[in-house]
């Protein structure tokens, strides 16, 4: 159910409504006990008839608590609402990386993409050695406060090293978004610390270039290009960017997860060391088109084959869930 401004919950008054995603929606409140302002994730009840959804708020709600770092947004814990949990998150003076970059207009200053990827990186660092992988990094998880300081936020889709899988491989483990996900998660696999590595890759591209590398007309082309397609250079688009920095961050963007950066405190070493750094030692070849299992795509129709088959499943699970709501408002 939605809340109103005023409204209060427990000892929190909401101030206003911050956004509505897929399964939780949230909202800015004021800790009337302490005068503090936090944030409130409100997960939809109707969606908890899905025993992964609900596994994965569970699976949330845990790892959320157990971090502390500068870079990410801390969770306060878990509360009830007349039988319902909501989480409590530190709330951030500031906006998504989105709204920040569409300011810009294009590119950013290469100076602020460089402070900016290296407090991404050093979060993505701090996660996977809590042997956390985001699994769904993108602007809108990133947090930008008016100090300055970068927060990565949303551990809906996260995943602990060595936990179980919620779901068929197949059919719902391709999380993420399409602009940048790795291609092994497109393919349904689940993904690893070289997987955040992939799209802290991409979100540079976007911060440098002022556009994602692959684009289309709908989500399947752009998935598509990310198995097939090599990134245009950032140089040529921006001579202003040094040849080490675009190296590193074309080597994040490898197609095949063993041409990357096979650490996340390997890619902050070489983003730390930009003035030192010999590009010439980078591989930028053309990496051969990714197909199923991860080989190289023997047919363009397979392929397009492959990605229709997780598009069906996701529509399909979508149908289900909204028919158990219907049933349960019954």
């Amino acid at each position: 159910m939605r809340h109103q401004r005023g409204e209060r919950i427990d000892h929190y008054e909401i101030v206003d409504e911050l956004g509505e995603g897929a399964y939780a929606e949230t909202y800015k409140a004021r800790d009337t006990s302490s005068d503090d302002v936090v944030v409130l994730k409100f997960p939809d009840p109707h969606t908890f008839a899905d025993a992964q959804i609900y596994q994965r708020f569970q699976r949330e709600t845990k790892i959320a608590g157990g971090l502390d770092f500068p870079g990410v947004q801390c969770s306060y814990g878990v509360q009830i609402d007349h039988g319902d949990p909501y989480l409590v998150l530190e709330y951030v003076d500031g906006a998504t990386l989105r709204k920040r970059g569409h300011e810009f207009n294009g590119p950013m200053p290469v100076e602020t993409a460089v402070d900016w990827g290296l407090q991404i990186a050093r979060a993505i660092c701090y996660l996977h050695k809590n042997n956390i992988t985001h699994r769904d990094l993108k602007p809108e998880n990133v947090l930008v406060g008016n100090d300055g300081v970068l927060k990565v936020a949303d551990f809906g889709t996260a995943m602990v090293l060595g936990a179980r899988r919620l779901t068929w491989r197949n059919l719902t483990e391709s999380v993420g978004t399409p602009d940048y996900m790795s291609p092994e998660q497109i393919q349904g696999e689940r993904g690893d610390a070289r997987s955040d590595i992939y799209a802290w890759g991409v979100m540079m591209y976007e911060m440098l270039t002022g556009h994602v590398p692959y684009e289309g007309d709908n989500w399947l082309a752009v998935m598509a290009g990310h198995l097939r397609r090599t990134p245009d250079r950032i140089t040529a688009q921006r001579p202003e960017v040094s040849p080490a920095l675009e190296a590193v961050v074309l080597k994040a963007m490898r197609r095949y997860p063993k041409n990357r950066y096979q650490t996340a405190e390997e890619l902050l070493g070489d983003m730390e060391n930009l003035g030192t750094l010999d590009a010439s030692r980078f591989d930028f070849s053309p990496e051969e088109p990714m197909g199923g299992m991860g080989t190289p795509a023997a047919t363009t129709g397979a392929l397009w084959m492959q990605i229709l088959l997780i598009a069906f499943g996701f529509i399909a699970l979508c149908a289900i869930v909204i028919a158990l709501s219907v049933l349960l408002k019954k």
